[in-house]
């Protein structure tokens, strides 16, 4: 396997025009003043954070082309009344307005997106993931919708954190070998050509954005983190994987409406009802029902089982 011709050149580029010292020092700099912001210390208009994230996810990540094949899915939404009848209930909000959805991780004011937990283990981890991911407490109850990437369909996922997991050469378990050696590849050209203020540049961007994106939400937190989606999402990038905020490691999404349509098919939803919460991403939960089947027109849940 070998780094393609396009990656070494961008990172030969980058090692050419690009002055270590100045971005270490811009890249510091800015990364205080956005946690600044985030803590309460002081407060950055709008367009200020958006420039400081424009420089640091523009200027200093590299996006390497390597897409992934089948994946799975499992996003969770709360049922207060009746369960969801419709497919579209339970995958993206299809209806925005300027107010609605409201800033999130990664979505801003008025802009859906796909959030939901990657299912790699033949276990519940991924359902526990994803219930955490919805703040789920006891008696709550939930319609999760399970996912499969369309077969050989590509999926461009921008990565977050990954880096610094090459560095260390920790291989996160929900990559395949291949993946993880061709960042490692891309690495060592890196530090090969990189100054080393260069290099630390890049590695203080990737672990501030993994940090943030990590945290407990607030408003202030969503200001900053809710910018990276125009700068990340180009036209051939479906969406971010990045750690759940309840399940450390554990690999969450927010993919595009767009990628959800054209790469994901909807495969089967469960009613579950939690019983007890231990914290973090354990629970005690039942399952009461699950689809029958998926109206592939109508988009309409058949349900079968408790309380049907």
């Amino acid at each position: 396997m070998m780094l393609t011709p396009e990656l070494k050149k961008l990172i030969d580029h980058k090692a050419k025009q690009e002055c270590g010292y100045t971005n270490l020092l811009h890249s510091s700099v800015y990364i205080r003043q956005l946690n600044a912001h985030i803590n309460g210390i002081c407060k950055l208009a709008s367009h200020e954070i958006e420039a400081k994230v424009d420089f640091l996810a523009g200027c200093l990540t590299i996006t390497l082309d390597h897409p992934i094949q089948n994946l799975e899915f499992l996003r969770s939404r709360l049922c207060e009344g009746e369960k969801f009848s419709n497919i579209d209930d339970l995958s993206y909000i299809k209806r925005t307005s300027d107010n609605f959805p409201k800033a999130g991780r990664l979505n801003k004011i008025g802009q859906a997106l796909f959030y939901a937990a990657l299912a790699v283990k033949q276990d519940d981890t991924a359902l526990r993931v994803v219930l955490s991911e919805t703040g789920a407490k006891e008696l709550d109850r939930f319609n999760v919708l399970r996912s499969h990437q369309v077969t050989e369909s590509d999926l461009n996922l921008r990565m977050i954190g990954v880096w610094e997991q090459v560095r260390r050469d920790e291989k996160p378990y929900y990559l395949n070998k291949d993946t993880f050696d061709y960042y490692k590849m891309a690495r060592e050209r890196m530090v090969q050509k990189f100054e080393p203020e260069l290099l630390l540049a890049y590695e203080l961007t990737d672990r501030f954005f993994a940090d943030i994106l990590s945290r407990k939400g607030n408003e202030a937190l969503y200001q900053v983190t809710s910018s990276l989606i125009s700068v990340f999402i180009e036209s051939d990038t479906d969406g971010i994987l990045y750690s759940s905020v309840q399940a450390k490691g554990e690999p969450v999404v927010a993919l595009t409406p767009q990628a959800v349509d054209d790469k994901l098919d909807h495969q089967f939803a469960c009613d579950v009802v939690i019983e007890k919460c231990f914290g973090y991403e354990f629970f005690q939960f039942k399952t009461l029902g699950k689809t029958s089947n998926i109206g592939r027109q109508s988009g309409k849940l058949g349900w079968s089982g408790v309380g049907v």
